[in-house]
């Protein structure tokens, strides 16, 4: 089955999405060799791993949907390459599921139900910081504007 002239043409955006997915997969990886999740136990590198993931992915997605310092193409590359790429392949959802089904299987219920939960509470709380603090990054009007403490109040102020 030939590719579409469409697919053909974002070619560099497949190649973007490509590379960041290895690079993120192979971040996940190396951190669920490095903190393995016993038995029964809380798997807490994949918790981490999703939560930080969502944080940063909001924060990104944010930073880029209000910033106007970037062009357009360039925004649209980084949210190809870190957002869909590093991020969608840092962030697991069949790890998760399939950490549930071992934890069900071995009989923890109570473990499977916390972590069932939290990931998805901590999961909407990441992604509610990720949004403020790209929010933030995007109101500064360039990436190296400097910030003007307030020498009455001591509250950083940037210069407008």
């Amino acid at each position: 089955m030939p590719l579409s002239p469409a697919v053909l043409r974002d070619a560099p955006g497949l190649v973007l999405v490509f590379v960041g997915g290895m690079i993120g997969t192979a971040i996940r990886l190396h951190l669920e060799q490095a903190f393995p999740a016993a038995s029964g136990q809380w798997p807490m590198t994949t918790f981490l791993v999703n939560f930080s993931g969502a944080l940063v992915l909001a924060a990104l997605l944010e930073f880029l949907a209000s910033s106007s310092r970037l062009p357009e193409e360039a925004s649209r590359r980084l949210r190809l390459f870190g957002g869909t790429g590093i991020c969608g392949g840092f962030t697991t959802y069949s790890t998760f599921a399939g950490e549930q089904v071992n934890l069900i299987r071995d009989g923890h219920f109570p473990i499977a139900l916390g972590y069932g939960a939290a990931t998805l509470i901590v999961g909407a709380i990441g992604t509610i910081a990720g949004l403020a603090i790209g929010a933030r990054l995007a109101s500064r009007r360039s990436l190296g504007e400097p910030t003007v403490v307030d020498p009455d109040t001591s509250d950083p102020e940037v210069t407008r």
